[in-house]
């Protein structure tokens, strides 16, 4: 009984979440990787751009796993951000910024992983964090 509790509890943190989500115009969907179109041999150009990460050469050792080529590597690190369309500025927006809009998001984001992994407590205190940005950003 006492999970059926705590699963309704974050249940409702994930509503509120969504709420304020909705409420700013973000979305508290986790940020998807884009599909990789990086070419697979490296020229004297390609290192420069690339910041000096090269792929390892292939290895013969059985304990080494390689991923399929098709695979993309790249881990996402920020939200989706998407622009407002213009005339359309959300209501209750206030003073939010990019940086803060970025980082409310990012906030949205993490309370919506603790709710669905059912951590009730820790969405709770992202979503303090979350209004406790906005308030800030509206002073």
């Amino acid at each position: 009984m006492v999970v059926t509790t705590g699963a309704a509890s974050a249940a409702g943190c994930l509503e509120e979440v969504r709420s304020l989500a909705q409420r700013h115009h973000l979305s508290s969907d986790p940020p998807t990787a884009p599909a990789d179109k990086a070419p697979t041999t490296m020229r004297p150009g390609d290192l420069a751009r690339s910041g000096g990460v090269i792929e390892p050469p292939p290895s013969p050792d059985k304990a080494v796993i390689t991923p399929p080529r098709s695979a993309h590597d790249a881990m996402p690190t920020m939200p989706d951000v998407k622009d407002a369309p213009p005339n359309s500025a959300p209501v209750d927006s206030g003073k939010l910024g990019a940086a803060e809009t970025t980082a409310l998001q990012a906030i949205l984001v993490a309370a919506r992983a603790q709710a669905e992994r059912g951590a009730e407590a820790e969405c709770r205190d992202r979503l303090r964090e979350a209004r406790e940005l906005v308030e800030r950003a509206q002073k």
